[in-house]
């Protein structure tokens, strides 16, 4: 049985740490407030990142952004400092490129190996086995480790060269948002003709302008139904920002991405990050209404 350290028990995280833990594998992870729950799950902690890493086979970094990926990779009691030869560094993160890169610069100064393996699925699509994790980076480590993370998405797949995952990831979550506004205003333009909800899901749902997203996101529009959410709209709302940077840097117009983060922005901006990602679809009706 493999050591596994898990930075960040989060959604993900602490979906990982289950599964894990339910086979038999041996967990870890930092001793923070929010993680004494895994000794009583049958896990154990360690004091620093550094001994985390010192401790695992394969360490799982999925941390909630930028500065927390630093705080715990960098410095005398980072990941970095205790990284070794026989460690794999999975970094399930959605952040920049550029931060991903910043990533491996610091991990190739050492023994261990990193691969950049981000995941698209929230905690209920991963409880069903659709979740999927896309590694890239070594191939030889890849394979080694895709029992490991198949155990978390049985659809784990390897994608390229270092940075392909998390590409892969910000081209995704860009249209998982611009198809959730479209079908948001979509809905908006059907109500506004007198048309039912009930009429657009079985009508529009299996026709040509039908879609995951739409057999997702109409029910929920249907019922205003906002919470409990498998979908919160601050998951988007961090990662749309991320993407329209990387846009910028690209020299890209993307003026979906755009009309899609300033509706995003609003459900921040109105205390709606809980809700749906549906939720836009108040905002759409709101001057209507």
């Amino acid at each position: 049985m493999a050591t596994i350290g898990i930075l960040g028990l989060g959604l993900i995280g602490g979906f990982a740490a289950e599964k894990y833990l339910a086979v038999g594998h041996r967990v870890l992870a930092v001793r923070r407030p929010s993680t004494e729950k895994l000794a009583a799950q049958g896990g154990a902690l360690v004091a620093t990142p550094r001994e985390l890493a010192a401790a695992s086979d394969l360490l799982i970094s999925a941390l909630p952004g930028d500065d927390a990926i630093r705080a715990s990779m960098y410095g005398p009691d980072g990941v970095a400092a205790g990284a070794h030869k026989d460690l794999v560094i999975i970094e399930m993160n959605t952040t920049s490129v550029a931060m991903k890169e910043e990533e491996r610069a610091a991990i190739d100064r050492t023994p261990a190996i990193i691969l950049d393996a981000p995941i698209s699925g929230t905690r209920p699509i991963l409880a069903v086995g659709r979740g999927i994790i896309m590694t890239s980076g070594d191939e030889a480590a890849a394979e080694r480790v895709r029992p490991l993370l198949e155990l978390v998405a049985p659809k784990t797949m390897y994608v390229g060269a270092y940075g392909t995952g998390i590409k892969l990831k910000l081209t995704i979550n860009f249209l998982v948002a611009a198809n959730t506004v479209a079908v948001a205003e979509a809905m908006a333009f059907g109500h506004a003709m007198g048309l039912t909800s009930q009429q657009m899901i079985d009508t529009v749902g299996p026709s040509a302008g039908g879609s995951i997203i739409f057999n997702l996101r109409a029910p929920t529009i249907a019922e205003r139904k906002w919470q409990p959410t498998a979908g919160p709209s601050k998951l988007l709302y961090k990662d749309l920002d991320i993407i329209e940077r990387q846009a910028d840097s690209l020299g890209l117009s993307a003026p979906f991405l755009r009309a899609a983060n300033k509706l995003y922005q609003q459900t921040a901006a109105t205390g709606r990050l809980e809700d749906d990602v549906s939720v836009v679809y108040e905002f759409l009706t709101a001057e209507k209404n």
